[in-house]
């Protein structure tokens, strides 16, 4: 029977048909052009965690505001280092958030590419929501200038170990580690740490700097290893004074084992603007007035220590004549830029340095570990020729009366030396080594005498 309907109605059951189907077409065009053309974000969509499902940009921007305000207003960052600890708030380094930006491109989702594109986006927000973040900015100058602030605070200078030798006592200060905080590196770690907005704390990062002479280096110096003591004529005012500021330049330096000492470096530049006076030195066998005169004396003197002390001589020149002051051939002399005494502790433990003037004399200490046996160090000069200085030289002066003699350079005869060094244990010599070899040039005296009826002005000999 339903048949014969659909056969006899054929043509109006069709058209039926068709009018349902354009309904239904045009239902879904309908449905589809308000759903591609709503003017609020598509269901599914957040900003910042925070639904704006079917909300307005200005409600959204509104509404996410408020919590990204908040975020800034009630979170710092606290930066701590040992029992120190310093707050920068987030305000304080203009912290924030390209919350516009982060607004478009959430409003975005489900309007780009073809209807169909858009289609299967928003239909995909259903079971897949999207979070939309702000990308975060803050000033790096400013957090720069926080940093730098705190380096100042925690930056400390590394400080050696030292130990003094005074009137016999030796006392130590021990070392100071210090401390280097690199701004860069601390800048870089804490920017990466606000951009992915971690407000936890942070442990600043910070070197320790250590001393190049610690305590446990030097902790062992406990005897008198060597000493030797020279005299000086005290009133030469000038000289003493030299003498007694090399000895305070010189004065409990640390040698660690294999450093090399140079008296040149210790002493400083010879000018009066380091202290240094004119007195007398020795140039080429005469005595001339000179900035440092009697610098020399305190090398000879540490010289004699080092050799007693059987530490490694590196470099050392004799003096060009004898001196008063030492046997022949145990002198070294100095001359800044040019000649330099220098010597290296070639033993397995630090060694100290003491140099001190005790009335007219000076007194060098090498100071080290206890030894533990009884052995004696001495030094023995040899003179394996001597060399006759030459006739004195005669100069005629006319400003001298007839007759008169003035001797201006006292002839000095020239040596040829050796210098051994001998060690005993018990009074008993187990020990001879030859140490070195020197030439001392004689000097040719040096006479002024008046002139003579016979005489012209002329330089005789």
């Amino acid at each position: 029977m339903l048949l014969d309907f659909f056969s006899k109605n054929k043509n109006r059951v069709l058209i039926v048909a068709a009018s349902v189907l354009l309904l239904i077409a045009a239902s879904v065009s309908v449905y589809i052009m308000a759903v591609l053309n709503r003017k609020t974000f598509y269901d599914g969509v957040f900003v910042e965690g925070i639904d704006v499902s079917g909300l307005s940009i200005d409600e959204a921007r509104e509404r996410v505001k408020r919590k990204l305000d908040r975020i800034v207003y009630e979170n710092s960052i606290l930066l701590n280092y040992e029992d120190m600890t310093w707050k920068i708030g987030l305000s304080d380094i203009s912290y924030g958030f390209l919350l516009d930006e982060a607004i478009e491109s959430a409003y975005s989702i489900g309007r780009d590419g073809s209807v169909l594109k858009r289609l299967k986006t928003i239909r995909a927000l259903k079971s897949n929501k999207r979070n939309v973040l702000s990308e975060v900015v803050f000033s790096k100058p400013r957090l720069e200038e926080y940093i730098t602030s705190i380096k100042k605070q925690v930056d400390e200078n590394a400080k050696n170990a030292t130990v003094t030798y005074q009137n016999g006592k030796i006392t130590f200060d021990k070392e100071i580690i210090g401390r280097f905080m690199d701004v860069d590196k601390n800048l870089s770690l804490l920017e990466n740490k606000l951009l992915r907005r971690d407000f936890s704390s942070f442990e600043l990062e910070v070197l320790k700097v250590y001393p190049k002479i610690m305590y446990k280096d030097i902790s062992h110096i406990e005897e008198v290893i060597s000493s030797f003591s020279t005299a000086f004529n005290s009133s030469n005012v000038n000289r003493s004074h030299n003498i007694k500021l090399a000895c305070e330049r010189i004065n409990n330096t640390v040698l660690l084992p294999g450093e090399i000492f140079s008296m040149d470096a210790s002493l400083g530049t010879r000018t009066k603007e380091n202290g240094y006076k004119d007195a007398p030195v020795i140039v080429k066998g005469r005595l001339i007035e000179g900035i440092g005169g009697g610098v020399c004396q305190v090398t000879t003197t540490l010289y004699v220590a080092v050799l007693k002390a059987k530490l490694e001589v590196v470099e050392r020149v004799n003096h060009s004549m004898p001196l008063g002051y030492v046997e022949p051939g145990q002198d070294a002399t100095i001359s800044e830029g040019y000649i330099d005494f220098k010597f290296r502790n070639n033993s397995d433990r630090a060694c100290l340095i003491s140099a001190t003037v005790v009335g007219n004399k000076i007194f060098v200490k090498l100071l080290g570990a206890k030894s533990g046996s009884n052995r004696v160090v001495k030094l023995k000069s040899v003179v394996v020729e001597r060399m006759s200085p030459p006739e004195d030289e005669i100069i005629v002066d006319k400003s001298l009366p007839k007759g008169a003699v003035e001797v201006e350079r006292e002839p000095v005869q020239g040596l040829r030396v050796e210098v051994y060094r001998e060690t005993y244990e018990n009074n008993r010599l187990i020990e001879r080594e030859k140490i070195s070899e020197d030439i001392y040039r004689p000097v040719q005296g040096l006479k002024r005498v008046g002139p003579s009826d016979n005489s012209d002005t002329k330089k005789q000999q």
